[in-house]
């Protein structure tokens, strides 16, 4: 097969194999049920960014007195 052949078969080849695939198997087109996961990423996800956000700043603050610092010993 050449290039140009496979580029036009392999949409058809991929459209035929879901539709085989959902028509065959039904409980693949089924809902599935993130609540639970998008919760506990909610919870998690806010508490990690808090958590990064404060010693991002702290880091500033640090680094902040020290400029501070260093201006005042070597002026």
């Amino acid at each position: 097969m050449n290039k140009q052949s496979t580029n036009k078969v392999l949409p058809l080849l991929t459209a035929a194999v879901a539709i085989a695939v959902v028509t065959i198997v039904p409980e693949a087109s089924a809902a599935i049920d993130v609540s639970a996961a998008t919760t506990a990423i909610t919870g998690d996800g806010t508490a990690a960014v808090t958590s990064i956000g404060t010693a991002i700043l702290g880091l500033a603050g640090v680094a902040v007195v020290f400029r501070w610092a260093k201006a005042a010993i070597f002026g």
